[in-house]
């Protein structure tokens, strides 16, 4: 197998959405004739832990490296989980962060990291280099090993760098140099990975040396083997949506549950009927929304749950409900929520903005579509679903559009961008003068 190292400070046992990707592009790569070395972190508490997502990429082809000591545990044995901190305190203590570390939180992590990776690079005759961001900090570690080995590179962008709207510029001096951070990174990129056409504008409009020949789209999306073999779901009482995900950086229930109070006020006997299901933190600023609402009977709080017993869940729902809020830059977002959603094959409850997520939607057929702030709307949505679901007539999703979305499919694409670069590689290599052609090219 050709050995790539993947640069990926998120990365299981720890939860939640932004690990996924990575996790199941470790998984499939194997399967495409790439053996990942995996370089991360092994930090002393988590906000979600999902030992799940750890067995699954345990294939017997990956080697995963940490820095830092073993994970630390709890007196059961169990991997030390936080609570969420309110999202007043959180962005608070995000901007101090962001004032004195540049380009993010994790940059102290670089030094450390960088050793390491020089460390698994001379020892495994590392072939290429994947990092995926954010943290952007995984960019410029790919960068220095560009410049230190001359190894290829390719970035992944889960979300923009200067645009990305939990970033905090207190002044134009901190704006400027991500400025140049990102411009020195995207200068040793071979390949530049977007999960959407949008944040490949951005790059493109601020940054024109880079050519369009240099970018490769790959969405977000699902694993196929997540949902295949699963319990037949158990019978339930009442109609069931669900929400499975985190309420953090702008994210908030508060539209979602005012609708659904409202169509309760007009219909109280749905008050019995229908359930509202939330997976994931639901920080307790949240929480007092559902006592003013008077829906403690129809909310059901479940936290985090692994990534195998949330597919479940979301198999027995009957409506998957998602948002994105409104910000300056929420029409560059497309959660990777919605595409486990496709996966589960589900009617959608799609509260988002005009943006990326609307547009991966249209042809989907299951879907109602509203803004996210617009109660009186999901009020009538919810109304209508529920109509649907008791006369049996439930909308069915466009199965060609969930297939455009399955990780194992979309792993091929990454390992075909790895064989297009690691070859130009080589080539260029060989074309330098006094270099022998031949041997190079048999490497």
């Amino acid at each position: 197998m050709k050995k790539v190292l993947v640069i990926s400070y998120y990365f299981p046992p720890m939860g939640m959405g932004g690990v996924q990707r990575t996790a199941k592009f470790v998984k499939y790569l194997p399967l495409y004739g790439w053996k990942p070395f995996v370089l991360t972190v092994a930090p002393k508490q988590y906000l979600a832990s999902d030992e799940c997502l750890l067995r699954d990429v345990d294939n017997g082809h990956t080697r995963i490296f940490r820095t830092g000591a073993i994970i630390s545990q709890d007196p059961n044995g169990k991997t030390k989980v936080v609570e969420f901190k309110t999202d007043n305190r959180r962005k608070f203590l995000s901007r101090i962060m962001q004032v004195f570390l540049i380009p993010d939180s994790k940059a102290l992590w670089k030094r450390k990291a960088l050793k390491l990776a020089e460390k698994i690079v001379k020892e495994n005759n590392i072939e290429l280099v994947y990092a995926t961001a954010p943290p952007y900090t995984d960019f410029l570690i790919a960068k220095e090993l560009k410049e230190t080995f001359g190894l290829p590179v390719v970035l992944d962008y889960r979300d923009s760098w200067i645009d990305c709207p939990n970033n905090y510029y207190p002044t134009p001096f901190h704006k400027n140099t991500h400025r140049k951070m990102e411009t020195g990174v995207l200068k040793t990129a071979d390949k530049i990975v977007t999960i959407n056409s949008r944040i490949k504008e951005l790059i493109r409009e601020k940054y024109p040396f880079i050519a369009e020949e240099d970018f490769v789209i790959i969405p977000q999306g699902f694993a196929r083997d997540d949902f295949n073999g699963t319990e037949k779901p158990a019978a339930k009482k009442k109609m069931r949506f669900t929400y499975a995900g985190s309420f953090m950086n702008y994210y908030t229930p508060k539209y979602f549950l005012e609708g659904l109070s409202m169509l309760f006020s007009v219909r109280p006997e749905l008050k019995d009927e229908i359930e509202a299901s939330f997976l994931g933190s639901f920080p307790n600023e949240h929480k007092s929304l559902i006592d003013n609402y008077g829906l403690g009977k129809a909310v059901n709080l479940l936290g985090y749950v692994e990534h195998s017993d949330c597919v479940k869940y979301e198999q027995s729902s009957d409506v998957l409900w998602m948002m994105i809020n409104k910000t300056e830059r929420s029409d560059l977002h497309s959660t990777g929520k919605l595409y486990e959603y496709f996966g589960a094959g589900k009617p959608i409850l799609a509260c988002v903005p005009e943006g990326v997520a609307r547009e991966s939607l249209r042809n989907y057929n299951a879907v109602k579509i509203c803004n996210p702030d617009d109660s009186e709307a999901i009020a009538k949505a919810i109304e209508e679903y529920y109509d649907l679901y008791i006369s049996g007539r439930m909308p069915v999703p466009n199965r060609d559009v969930i297939n455009r979305y399955d990780r194992q499919k979309l792993t091929g694409e990454l390992a075909g961008v790895f064989e297009n670069v690691l070859l130009k590689s080589q080539e260029d290599a060989a074309e330098e003068p006094g270099t022998d052609k031949i041997n190079l090219a048999s490497t």
